[in-house]
Protein backbone atom coordinates (compact mmCIF):
# COMPACT_ATOMS: atom_id res chain seq x y z
CA UNK A 1 0.00 0.00 0.00
CA UNK A 2 1.24 3.59 -0.84
CA UNK A 3 2.31 6.02 1.85
CA UNK A 4 -0.50 8.69 0.68
CA UNK A 5 -2.94 5.86 1.84
CA UNK A 6 -1.73 5.11 5.57
CA UNK A 7 -2.05 6.60 8.31
CA UNK A 8 -3.85 10.31 9.59
CA UNK A 9 -3.13 13.15 7.56
CA UNK A 10 -3.30 16.65 9.59
CA UNK A 11 -3.46 20.09 7.81
CA UNK A 12 -1.28 22.79 7.80
CA UNK A 13 -1.04 23.81 11.73
CA UNK A 14 -2.93 21.11 13.23
CA UNK A 15 -2.14 19.50 16.71
CA UNK A 16 -0.94 16.10 16.78
CA UNK A 17 -0.91 15.97 20.40
CA UNK A 18 -0.21 18.58 23.34
CA UNK A 19 1.81 19.08 25.87
CA UNK A 20 -0.36 17.63 29.52
CA UNK A 21 -2.05 14.99 26.94
CA UNK A 22 -1.73 11.11 28.07
CA UNK A 23 0.88 9.44 26.17
CA UNK A 24 -0.57 6.24 25.05
CA UNK A 25 1.20 6.18 21.08
CA UNK A 26 4.09 7.25 19.39
CA UNK A 27 4.30 8.65 15.89
CA UNK A 28 6.05 7.90 12.56
CA UNK A 29 6.32 10.49 9.83
CA UNK A 30 4.91 9.43 5.86
CA UNK A 31 5.28 12.42 4.52
CA UNK A 32 5.89 16.08 5.66
CA UNK A 33 7.48 17.41 8.15
CA UNK A 34 6.47 18.43 12.29
CA UNK A 35 7.71 20.71 14.55
CA UNK A 36 8.07 19.46 18.57
CA UNK A 37 7.79 22.46 20.92
CA UNK A 38 7.49 23.09 25.00
CA UNK A 39 5.36 26.12 26.29
CA UNK A 40 6.73 27.91 28.99
CA UNK A 41 4.78 31.48 30.42
CA UNK A 42 3.19 31.74 27.66
CA UNK A 43 6.04 30.92 24.80
CA UNK A 44 6.95 27.90 22.42
CA UNK A 45 9.91 27.21 22.86
CA UNK A 46 11.25 24.74 19.84
CA UNK A 47 12.72 21.89 20.19
CA UNK A 48 12.81 19.78 17.28
CA UNK A 49 11.72 19.85 13.49
CA UNK A 50 11.20 16.84 12.37
CA UNK A 51 10.73 15.05 8.62
CA UNK A 52 9.77 12.02 6.84
CA UNK A 53 10.90 8.44 8.50
CA UNK A 54 11.31 10.44 11.94
CA UNK A 55 9.57 8.93 15.01
CA UNK A 56 8.03 10.77 17.91
CA UNK A 57 5.74 10.85 20.85
CA UNK A 58 7.96 8.13 22.01
CA UNK A 59 8.74 9.36 25.73
CA UNK A 60 5.57 8.61 27.03
CA UNK A 61 6.51 4.70 26.77
CA UNK A 62 9.09 4.70 29.36
CA UNK A 63 9.15 7.66 31.38
CA UNK A 64 6.37 10.46 32.15
CA UNK A 65 2.89 9.16 30.96
CA UNK A 66 1.85 12.70 30.47
CA UNK A 67 3.22 14.70 27.33
CA UNK A 68 5.98 17.55 28.21
CA UNK A 69 6.19 18.78 25.17
CA UNK A 70 3.48 19.47 21.68
CA UNK A 71 3.61 18.53 18.52
CA UNK A 72 2.09 20.13 15.33
CA UNK A 73 2.05 19.61 11.57
CA UNK A 74 4.03 22.05 9.45
CA UNK A 75 2.09 21.83 5.92
CA UNK A 76 0.05 18.96 5.29
CA UNK A 77 1.94 15.98 7.07
CA UNK A 78 0.43 12.09 7.10
CA UNK A 79 2.01 10.24 10.02
CA UNK A 80 1.02 6.48 10.97
CA UNK A 81 0.40 5.61 14.87
CA UNK A 82 1.41 3.28 17.71
CA UNK A 83 -0.53 2.45 20.48
CA UNK A 84 0.92 0.63 23.62
CA UNK A 85 -0.18 -2.45 22.63
CA UNK A 86 0.88 -2.42 19.27
CA UNK A 87 4.43 -1.63 20.79
CA UNK A 88 4.93 -4.34 23.37
CA UNK A 89 3.78 -6.95 20.39
CA UNK A 90 6.80 -5.37 18.09
CA UNK A 91 9.05 -5.71 20.76
CA UNK A 92 8.08 -9.14 21.38
CA UNK A 93 7.95 -10.42 17.59
CA UNK A 94 11.05 -7.84 16.35
CA UNK A 95 14.27 -7.06 19.03
CA UNK A 96 15.27 -4.42 16.28
CA UNK A 97 12.03 -2.39 16.38
CA UNK A 98 13.11 -1.97 20.53
CA UNK A 99 16.02 -1.44 19.24
CA UNK A 100 15.02 1.28 17.20
CA UNK A 101 12.99 2.86 19.20
CA UNK A 102 15.62 3.17 21.64
CA UNK A 103 18.06 4.61 19.38
CA UNK A 104 15.71 7.35 18.20
CA UNK A 105 15.03 8.24 21.71
CA UNK A 106 18.77 8.51 22.16
CA UNK A 107 19.24 10.39 19.21
CA UNK A 108 16.48 12.81 20.41
CA UNK A 109 18.25 13.03 23.69
CA UNK A 110 21.44 13.89 22.18
CA UNK A 111 19.66 16.39 19.57
CA UNK A 112 17.86 18.18 22.68
CA UNK A 113 21.61 18.23 24.77
CA UNK A 114 23.03 19.84 22.04
CA UNK A 115 20.20 22.55 21.77
CA UNK A 116 20.13 22.94 25.46
CA UNK A 117 23.95 23.46 25.24
CA UNK A 118 23.71 25.99 22.54
CA UNK A 119 21.09 28.06 24.41
CA UNK A 120 23.20 27.87 27.61
CA UNK A 121 26.07 29.33 25.28
CA UNK A 122 24.06 31.95 23.86
CA UNK A 123 22.89 33.04 27.15
CA UNK A 124 26.04 32.74 28.70
CA UNK A 125 27.52 35.11 26.32
CA UNK A 126 24.31 37.20 26.30
CA UNK A 127 25.41 37.61 30.05
CA UNK A 128 28.63 38.38 28.93
CA UNK A 129 28.28 41.37 26.97
CA UNK A 130 25.14 42.71 29.39
CA UNK A 131 28.24 42.52 31.88
CA UNK A 132 29.85 44.50 29.47
CA UNK A 133 27.65 47.32 29.15
CA UNK A 134 26.53 47.08 33.06
CA UNK A 135 30.72 47.98 33.27
CA UNK A 136 30.35 50.90 30.73
CA UNK A 137 27.53 52.14 31.76
CA UNK A 138 29.26 52.37 35.21
CA UNK A 139 31.86 53.86 33.82
CA UNK A 140 29.50 56.30 31.81
CA UNK A 141 28.18 57.20 35.12
CA UNK A 142 31.12 58.08 36.65
CA UNK A 143 32.21 60.19 34.34
CA UNK A 144 28.75 62.17 34.17
CA UNK A 145 28.97 62.20 37.70
CA UNK A 146 32.26 63.95 37.90
CA UNK A 147 31.38 66.61 34.51
CA UNK A 148 28.49 67.22 36.93
CA UNK A 149 30.24 68.00 40.16
CA UNK A 150 33.13 69.67 37.92
CA UNK A 151 30.06 71.69 36.30
CA UNK A 152 28.44 72.13 39.56
CA UNK A 153 31.91 73.58 41.36
CA UNK A 154 32.27 75.98 38.15
CA UNK A 155 29.15 76.95 38.26
CA UNK A 156 28.05 77.69 42.09
CA UNK A 157 31.98 79.09 42.81
CA UNK A 158 32.12 81.05 39.55
CA UNK A 159 33.43 84.88 40.08
CA UNK A 160 30.17 86.39 39.01
CA UNK A 161 26.92 85.92 39.75
CA UNK A 162 24.07 83.41 37.78
CA UNK A 163 20.84 83.92 38.13
CA UNK A 164 17.86 82.07 36.12
CA UNK A 165 14.37 83.93 36.32
CA UNK A 166 11.25 83.64 34.15
CA UNK A 167 9.66 86.19 31.86
CA UNK A 168 8.08 87.83 34.88
CA UNK A 169 11.55 87.95 36.34
CA UNK A 170 10.50 85.38 39.30
CA UNK A 171 13.86 83.63 40.65
CA UNK A 172 14.16 79.65 39.39
CA UNK A 173 17.48 79.30 40.30
CA UNK A 174 21.07 80.97 41.47
CA UNK A 175 24.59 79.61 42.20
CA UNK A 176 26.24 80.49 45.71
CA UNK A 177 28.12 83.69 44.34
CA UNK A 178 24.81 84.91 43.44
CA UNK A 179 23.20 84.67 46.32
CA UNK A 180 26.02 85.61 48.77
CA UNK A 181 26.14 88.94 46.26
CA UNK A 182 22.04 89.57 47.15
CA UNK A 183 22.86 88.43 51.23
CA UNK A 184 20.27 85.93 51.26
CA UNK A 185 20.72 81.72 51.45
CA UNK A 186 20.01 80.23 48.31
CA UNK A 187 17.00 78.16 49.04
CA UNK A 188 15.41 81.57 50.53
CA UNK A 189 15.53 83.49 47.08
CA UNK A 190 13.77 80.74 44.70
CA UNK A 191 10.04 82.04 43.94
CA UNK A 192 11.13 86.10 44.93
CA UNK A 193 11.01 88.28 42.21
CA UNK A 194 14.60 89.36 41.22
CA UNK A 195 13.92 93.37 40.91
CA UNK A 196 13.12 93.47 44.97
CA UNK A 197 16.46 93.62 45.06
CA UNK A 198 17.91 96.61 43.62
CA UNK A 199 16.86 100.21 44.74
CA UNK A 200 14.02 102.08 44.23
CA UNK A 201 14.75 103.96 41.30
CA UNK A 202 16.33 100.56 39.17
CA UNK A 203 13.59 98.06 39.89
CA UNK A 204 11.48 100.22 36.89
CA UNK A 205 14.88 99.95 34.96
CA UNK A 206 15.29 96.10 35.43
CA UNK A 207 11.22 95.69 33.68
CA UNK A 208 12.64 97.29 31.11
CA UNK A 209 15.86 95.15 30.58
CA UNK A 210 13.79 92.07 30.91
CA UNK A 211 11.33 93.69 28.08
CA UNK A 212 14.89 94.04 25.98
CA UNK A 213 15.60 90.67 26.80
CA UNK A 214 12.24 88.97 25.28
CA UNK A 215 12.51 91.83 22.56
CA UNK A 216 16.21 90.51 21.21
CA UNK A 217 18.24 86.61 21.05
CA UNK A 218 21.15 89.35 21.89
CA UNK A 219 20.25 90.22 25.52
CA UNK A 220 20.44 93.17 26.99
CA UNK A 221 23.00 94.91 29.80
CA UNK A 222 22.64 97.67 32.68
CA UNK A 223 24.95 99.04 35.17
CA UNK A 224 22.51 98.25 38.45
CA UNK A 225 22.32 99.36 42.35
CA UNK A 226 21.95 96.44 44.39
CA UNK A 227 19.95 96.90 47.85
CA UNK A 228 21.04 94.22 49.90
CA UNK A 229 19.77 92.66 53.29
CA UNK A 230 23.40 94.11 54.40
CA UNK A 231 22.13 97.76 53.99
CA UNK A 232 25.28 98.64 51.75
CA UNK A 233 24.32 99.76 48.37
CA UNK A 234 26.38 97.50 45.88
CA UNK A 235 27.07 98.66 42.11
CA UNK A 236 26.72 95.96 39.43
CA UNK A 237 26.53 94.90 36.37
CA UNK A 238 24.06 92.53 35.04
CA UNK A 239 23.70 90.97 31.68
CA UNK A 240 20.66 89.26 30.74
CA UNK A 241 19.69 86.77 27.81
CA UNK A 242 17.11 83.96 27.20
CA UNK A 243 18.02 80.23 26.84
CA UNK A 244 15.74 77.24 26.50
CA UNK A 245 15.80 75.14 29.72
CA UNK A 246 13.82 72.10 29.32
CA UNK A 247 11.94 72.90 26.70
CA UNK A 248 11.11 76.38 28.65
CA UNK A 249 12.53 80.25 28.04
CA UNK A 250 14.32 81.33 31.10
CA UNK A 251 16.39 84.23 31.09
CA UNK A 252 19.44 83.97 32.29
CA UNK A 253 21.30 87.00 34.25
CA UNK A 254 25.37 87.10 34.51
CA UNK A 255 25.82 89.69 37.22
CA UNK A 256 29.14 90.98 38.00
CA UNK A 257 30.12 93.27 41.66
CA UNK A 258 31.89 96.09 40.18
CA UNK A 259 33.06 96.89 43.90
CA UNK A 260 34.88 93.38 43.76
CA UNK A 261 36.54 94.05 39.96
CA UNK A 262 37.47 97.26 41.51
CA UNK A 263 39.63 96.03 44.12
CA UNK A 264 41.07 93.45 42.09
CA UNK A 265 42.16 95.93 39.46
CA UNK A 266 43.58 98.23 42.13
CA UNK A 267 45.48 95.51 43.50
CA UNK A 268 46.86 94.33 40.15
CA UNK A 269 48.14 98.43 39.69
CA UNK A 270 49.65 98.09 42.66
CA UNK A 271 51.51 94.73 42.08
CA UNK A 272 52.49 96.02 38.92
CA UNK A 273 53.94 99.33 40.52
CA UNK A 274 55.66 97.19 43.26
CA UNK A 275 57.42 95.26 40.83
CA UNK A 276 58.21 98.34 38.49
CA UNK A 277 59.56 99.92 41.64
CA UNK A 278 61.73 96.81 42.48
CA UNK A 279 63.27 96.52 39.10
CA UNK A 280 64.44 99.96 39.09
CA UNK A 281 66.13 99.70 42.60
CA UNK A 282 68.07 96.87 41.40
CA UNK A 283 69.28 98.99 38.53
CA UNK A 284 70.86 101.37 41.14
Amino acid sequence: MPDKDLGKVFPDGEFIFRQGDVADRLYIILTGKVVIYREKDGKEVTLAELGKGDLFGEGGFFADPIRTESARSLGEVRVITADYKFVLKKFRDDPSFAFHIIETMAQHARERTDGLEKTLEALHLHQEELSAQNRELREDRQTLEKSRDRYADLYDFAPVGYIDVDETGIILGINLTGAAMLGTERQDLLGLPFASFFTQENQDVYRDHLLECKRSSEGAINDMTLNTKKGVPTKVQIFSYPKQVSGQVVYRTVMTDFTTWKQTDEEWESAVSTDEMQGKAKQI
